[in-house]
């Protein structure tokens, strides 16, 4: 069985979709605001920002809006009508003159005016799961922004050289500002101790976000009861369904995710889990496995309650890898529906196996601590 990122490199190889057509090597329009980090060759990457050529686009860079307001080839059109800015980069050099214009556009609170010139025309497209989409790409010459004014949160944490990064991760959420806009500002290098602050890779930056925010969040999880019945939330969109099933006993959360008929006509499943103390490898789901496991977690703060999370998911035959923000909008959506409840955990997996096509048992073949739901009742269980 192929590995899941070569799985979804042979998927995105397939797809086919018209992106900007650029002939001519100035560009004049606007940041979202939206910065681009790659990861390759790192430490030194190529990075700069994502144009549109709306003067007004920030809807181009705001997934948490996405599947309420778009449909998905409305999504990926726009999307394929960014252009990525390149120009090579130390990810240390945090305080040069071209990574401080990067900072400038990623904490802007609203789109940004640039005018850009590339030593050649833009080409290309880029589709992956670990980011949203974007168009054609070229080599930066030079680029020119207005002066824009910064989101006010984000220019305090800029500015506060003595708080961990970490922290200004966490404070940001409790004051309510979109993941997005904290990833993007982690990605330039705007949090942390002065003299080590660098630029993450936005594939990066966006795991490193919904870890931490899910690390601390299920701290806070642990601290409540447990919930006393079985529960099922659903969601759709995309060609995907979403069913997450929430048990009553202590934190432990497993996924797994079946793409069904979407390459050489077979289904590929990928999974993994944690127990209630946590996972030290980095998982092979890969950034979906975090914003799913954040959202679950934010829930049940939310809600002053502690649970056992599982996550089923199934992408159908049009589905197109855009970003691990399905992931986590699609588990979020879910758990903002009402829940079907139910008294024991056979009633709640009945219900789900109606909901799917491969039918629980297969996917269950592909998980490992749902088995033992039922049979663990307290913490000690772990020990």
């Amino acid at each position: 069985m192929i590995g899941k990122r070569h799985f979804l490199q042979r998927i995105t190889s397939q797809t086919r979709f018209k992106s900007l057509e650029i002939n001519s090597t100035e560009f004049e329009g606007s940041s979202p605001p939206s910065v681009f980090i790659g990861a390759e060759n790192y430490p030194k990457v190529y990075a700069g920002p994502m144009l549109s050529q709306e003067m007004e686009s920030q809807s181009y860079d705001s997934p948490e809006r996405w599947l309420s307001d778009f449909k998905r080839d409305e999504i990926i059109n726009f999307r394929l009508n960014l252009l990525r800015c390149k120009q090579k980069i130390c990810v240390t050099d945090v305080s040069g003159r071209f990574a401080q214009k990067m900072q400038e556009i990623a904490l802007a609170g609203h789109s940004v005016y640039s005018h850009a010139e590339f030593d050649n025309l833009p080409r290309g497209v880029s589709f992956s799961e670990e980011h949203a989409p974007f168009g054609p790409s070229a080599q930066l010459r030079s680029i020119e922004t207005e002066s824009p004014k910064w989101q006010k949160e984000l220019e305090r944490a800029y500015n506060d050289t003595d708080l961990h990064a970490r922290d200004a991760v966490a404070e940001l959420h409790k004051k309510g500002i979109e993941f997005t806009k904290i990833q993007k500002a982690l990605s330039v290098g705007a949090f942390g101790n002065l003299k080590n602050r660098k630029m993450v890779p936005t594939k990066w930056s966006i795991t490193a976000t919904d870890d931490m925010l899910g690390k601390n969040t299920i701290s806070d999880v642990k601290e409540n009861d447990v919930i006393k019945d079985y529960r099922v939330y659903e969601s759709a969109g995309m060609d995907n369904y979403f069913a997450v099933l929430m048990t009553p006993e202590v934190w432990q959360y497993e996924a797994i995710e079946a793409f069904i008929n979407l390459l050489d006509s077979r289904t590929f499943m990928f999974s993994d889990y944690e127990n209630y103390f946590g996972r030290k490898a980095y998982s092979d789901m890969g950034g979906c496995y975090y914003a799913q496991r954040f959202a679950i977690a934010e829930k049940l703060r939310e809600n002053n309650e502690q649970a056992g999370a599982f996550v089923f998911r199934e992408a159908y035959e049009g589905y197109i890898p855009t970003g691990v923000w399905l992931c986590r909008e699609l588990t979020k959506n879910a758990l903002n529906n009402e829940p079907k409840n139910f008294g024991n955990l056979s009633e709640a997996l009945h219900y789900i196996d109606s909901r799917v096509r491969l039918g629980v048992p297969n996917l269950m073949s592909n998980m490992q601590l749902i088995h033992q739901v039922g049979k663990q009742k307290s913490l000690n269980a772990f020990i």
